[in-house]
C-alpha cells in the first residue's frame, strides 16, 4: 500500500492542473462542459496513462529486451491516440455539418428569425478539429507533441534511474556474498587450522597455503567494488580459492580442474563463478565418501563456458539456508549482468551436481 500511495495522491492533483489552467475556468465544475477543455483534459488523463504503461509495460517488456522495432510501433501508436481520440471523444458536432455556437458568432449576427444559415452547397463536410475547432491537423499534432515528449523522456528517465539502482543492489548482494559465503569466519578457521597443521609438521605447502590465502583476502578487498574485471584475474582467484579448499582435503577429493582458451582481454562481472564452486566442495566432499569435484573453463571466441561437477556425499550441511540464498541471489546477479548474454543450466539426480554455465562476454 505504500508503494503506491504516493501515485494515489499525486494523480489527483496533477489532474487539477489543466482544471485550474484552463482559460474557460470560472471557479465551477461547468468547465467540463466547454468542448476545448474536454479535449485538453482527455489529452492529460491520456499524458498520465502513456506515462504508467510505458513505464511498466513498454520500457521493461519491449525496451529493456532490445526489441526496438515493436517499441517503436507501440509509441507511434499511443502518439496517434493522444492527437486523435481527444477530437473524437469531445467535439463539437464534427460531422454533422453544422457550425458550433462559438463558429457562428455573436447574437446579433443570427438570423432574425433565429434559424442557423443554411449549410453552403458543395463544400465537403469534415471534421472540425483543433483546440478551438480551427480545423488544422498540424494544431492537433503541436498541440500533442510537448506532453507526449514529457511524458516519453520522464518514464524513460524513471525506468534508465530504476535500472541503475537495480543493477547496483545486486552489486552490492554479490560483494555481500563474498565477504558473508567466501571469507566467513569457519572458512578461515578451517583454512588456517589447517595450515597450522602444516607448519607443525614443517610441511612446504605450509607457506604456499599462507600466500593463497593472502591472494584471496587482497582480491576481494581490491576488487569487489568493481563492475567488471579482467578474466584471467578472476580466474586466478578461483585458482587460489580452490587451492585453499583443497588444503584441508588431505588429498582424500578426487579432484580436477581444465582450462582450455585465452582469457587475456576478456572481462566478467566479479565473484559470478565463485558461489558455484563453494557449493562443490560443500556436497562434493566427504572424507569417508568417494568424493569427486571436476571444474572446467573453456573461453572460444569470447564465451565462457564454465561447468562444476560433483558427487553428492555431503548431507548435513550447517549453513545449507545460507548456501540456497547465495545461489539465488548469483543467478540474480547473472540475469541483471548478462541478461539474454547467458544460460545457466542446473541438473540434480540425487547423486551428482551439475552446473553448465554460458555467457558471452563481449
Amino acid at each position: 500500500m505504500k508503494r503506491f500511495l504516493p501515485h494515489i495522491i499525486l494523480i489527483p492533483l496533477l489532474l487539477t492542473i489543466p482544471i485550474v489552467s484552463s482559460p474557460d475556468f470560472d471557479g465551477t465544475l461547468s468547465v467540463f462542459r466547454v468542448s476545448p477543455f474536454q479535449r485538453e483534459f482527455i489529452r492529460f488523463v491520456l499524458v498520465i496513462i502513456f506515462f504508467y504503461v510505458n513505464l511498466n509495460i513498454f520500457l521493461p517488456k519491449l525496451y529493456g529486451k532490445k526489441k526496438y522495432l515493436p517499441f517503436t510501433i507501440c509509441i507511434l501508436i499511443s502518439f496517434g491516440i493522444m492527437v486523435f481520440l481527444p477530437y473524437y471523444l469531445a467535439s463539437e458536432n464534427i460531422f454533422s455539418g453544422q457550425p458550433s455556437q462559438m463558429q457562428m458568432g455573436p447574437p446579433e449576427m443570427h438570423a432574425p428569425n433565429g434559424n442557423f444559415p443554411p449549410p453552403m452547397e458543395g463544400k465537403h463536410l469534415r471534421p472540425n478539429f483543433g483546440p478551438r475547432n480551427d480545423g488544422s491537423y498540424h494544431q492537433m499534432i503541436f498541440s500533442s507533441v510537448l506532453p507526449f515528449l514529457f511524458s516519453f523522456l520522464s518514464s524513460l528517465f524513471i525506468f534508465r534511474n530504476n535500472e541503475k539502482k537495480e543493477l547496483e543492489r545486486s552489486k552490492a548482494k554479490a560483494e555481500l556474498l563474498n565477504l558473508k559465503y567466501q571469507l566467513q569466519p569457519h572458512f578461515l578457521f578451517n583454512i588456517l587450522n589447517s595450515i597450522y597443521s602444516l607448519a607443525l609438521l614443517k610441511s612446504d605447502d605450509a607457506p604456499n597455503g599462507i600466500l593463497k590465502l593472502s591472494n584471496v583476502m587482497r582480491y576481494v578487498v581490491q576488487e569487489s567494488s568493481k563492475d567488471f574485471v579482467e578474466l584471467d584475474k578472476e580466474i586466478e582467484y578461483l585458482k587460489d580459492y580452490v587451492a585453499l579448499q583443497l588444503v584441508r582435503t588431505d588429498n582424500s577429493l578426487d579432484f580436477s580442474y581444465t582450462e582450455i582458451g585465452e582469457t587475456k582481454g576478456l572481462q566478467i562481472a566479479p565473484f559470478i563463478l565463485v558461489n558455484f564452486i563453494e557449493n562443490a566442495f560443500k556436497y562434493g566432499f566427504n572424507a569417508e565418501k568417494n568424493s569427486k569435484i571436476a571444474v572446467k573453463v573453456i573461453v572460444q571466441e569470447n564465451v565462457l563456458n564454465f561447468s562444476v561437477s560433483n558427487n553428492i556425499v555431503n548431507e548435513s550441511i550447517t549453513d545449507e539456508i545460507s548456501l540456497k540464498i547465495g545461489l539465488k541471489n548469483t543467478i540474480e546477479h547473472l540475469n541483471q549482468v548478462y541478461e539474454e548474454k547467458h544460460t545457466l543450466t542446473i541438473t540434480n539426480d540425487g547423486k551428482t551436481y551439475n552446473v553448465d554455465l554460458r555467457i558471452n562476454l563481449i
